[in-house]
């Protein structure tokens, strides 16, 4: 995706290069930013662009001297103050009535600067009411709140410090590889090879002469400018980051809750450091969203809405639909622990010599029962069930949405009574293609019953049901959601007064 949307475009006297995926709901949808750090580019954000690109906006940018952009001499352009010029001129260009700043690590720095900068410029020709009117919502990941002295010394020695010695420190700290202190310092230890080695590619990429200059023209925010920011806020910490410590949110956190109601208590991701967006993206990317569409009030870009609008006139059992089902796999393999196993499958069709509840009957001895969660009547005779060694029930939920808790809870509820009633059976289970509803209801069953993890649920799910298992990326995310949360920080100390 990143590659078919890469641009490049003119920004103060440099060219700098951008992601920018528009989306065909115009001004109905928010514009999600977003916001690197020091030695970073915009492909650590690649998870996040890719789930949101389907229901929103998105503009990420590889900041002056990163990824691919230019890399100036002039040490101008690596002030914290002309990159939050250089969002700007990219805001004047990609306008919106609804913007998010997603940040990382020192780009929460430049995003409290920008944020603050448009605050002191109500007049901002970027928009009639001005620019900071169209700020919605900020998060920051990982951010740098806690400047110590000691990090205040290195700073100041990195700039005495000739260029050839800094690299050859560098050198020696990626030695190792992908297990060198140079990766291992910003990944949790339990992070994946190919996470690794794109962490590597990074660091090597990282030009000491930028971090110089970088360094020496950084403006760390003050309480005061935490404090200043009024949108809705979202605070988030890998557990193991030793870049930026979880301490850093909770101090934010502190600073800002009494000026800004709007502020969460920060939340803690498990099994990740410094690169929480990407070593635990199937938890920060929900959590995001959910904060977004629910206390953000944007519900037009909540997937399931969207997915909704544009079915809404669709019949289910169309030629289109026909076609479709007949593109998909029958049934799956057994799924789940135990004597009796679940079976999920696309839904029977009466006509259809192969899948009709009659090649049913004769093909799957082992299915004690069908258990229909679509809204719909189906395209078959249920009463074609009746007197059989197959019992039919039906437990109808919404289709294109993450079945409620309410729904899981019946569907459970009814899966042991059968089970009670006709141990060692397989249960099989359809929405319309047994992939979506079907995967959610009975990865739920696993995770509540069998004590399968969330991604061990998703996994086992999607072998047996190929290609993809669940589809929908909030479906997932509504599993991480709701069933392994991040915990959040409840700050014990007062909020400090500035």
């Amino acid at each position: 995706m990143l590659m078919n949307h890469f641009q490049y475009v003119n920004v103060n006297g440099k060219r700098l290069r951008i992601v920018h995926i528009p989306h065909a709901l115009g001004s109905k949808v928010p514009l999600l930013v977003f916001i690197h750090g020091v030695g970073g580019q915009l492909e650590q954000f690649e998870k996040q662009i890719e789930y949101f690109s389907l229901s929103t906006h998105i503009l990420a940018i590889d900041m002056c001297g990163y990824g691919t952009s230019d890399v100036p001499d002039s040490y101008e352009h690596y002030t914290t103050d002309a990159y939050v010029e250089d969002i700007i001129t990219l805001l004047q260009r990609y306008k919106s009535e609804e913007t998010v700043l997603i940040c990382h690590s020192y780009g929460c720095t430049i995003g409290t600067q920008l944020y603050g900068r448009l605050i002191d410029s109500p007049t901002s020709p970027t928009s009639d009411e001005g620019l900071n009117h169209s700020i919605k919502a900020m998060v920051m990941i990982g951010p740098k709140a806690i400047i110590t002295q000691h990090e205040m010394q290195a700073r100041e020695k990195l700039a005495m410090t000739p260029d050839w010695v800094v690299d050859f420190a560098r050198k020696l700290d990626r030695m190792g590889g992908i297990h060198s202190k140079s990766v291992n310092r910003l990944l949790h230890a339990s992070a994946s090879e190919d996470l690794r080695r794109k962490q590597l590619r990074w660091n090597k990429a990282s030009r000491t002469s930028v971090l110089k200059r970088l360094m020496a023209g950084i403006r760390w925010p003050s309480p005061a400018d935490f404090q200043r920011i009024q949108c809705p806020l979202l605070l988030m910490s890998g557990e193991d980051d030793r870049v930026c410590p979880s301490s850093n949110v909770e101090q934010i956190y502190n600073w800002c809750k009494a000026a800004n109601e709007k502020t969460g208590s920060p939340f803690i991701i498990p099994k990740a450091g410094h690169q929480t967006m990407l070593e635990n993206w199937e938890l920060v990317t929900p959590i995001i969203s959910s904060f977004l569409i629910k206390d953000c009030g944007m519900t037009t870009m909540d997937p399931a809405w969207q997915i909704t609008k544009k079915c809404q006139k669709e019949n289910k059992w169309s030629l289109k639909n026909t076609e479709k089902w007949m593109n998909t796999p029958i049934i799956s393999s057994q799924i789940g622990k135990g004597a009796g196993k679940f079976r999920a499958m696309k839904v029977l069709r009466q006509t259809d010599t192969d899948h009709s509840p009659s090649a049913f009957l004769a093909q799957h001895p082992e299915v004690g029962f069908i258990v229909d969660i679509s809204l719909d009547e189906p395209p078959y005779r249920t009463t074609d069930f009746e007197a059989t060694s197959i019992t039919y029930t039906k437990l109808p939920t919404v289709s294109k949405i993450p079945p409620s808790m309410e729904d899981v809870k019946r569907f459970i509820k009814h899966c042991n009574a059968c089970w009670a009633e006709k141990p060692g059976v397989d249960i099989a289970v359809h929405c319309h293609y047994g992939f979506n509803r079907t995967g959610f209801m009975v990865c739920s069953y696993l995770i509540q019953e069998q004590h399968y993890s969330v991604a061990d649920a998703i996994y086992h799910f999607e072998l047996a049901r190929p290609p993809r298992g669940i589809r929908h990326d909030h479906f997932k995310g509504e599993l991480f959601l709701r069933y392994e949360p991040a915990k959040q920080l409840i700050s014990s100390q007062p909020p400090a007064s500035h």
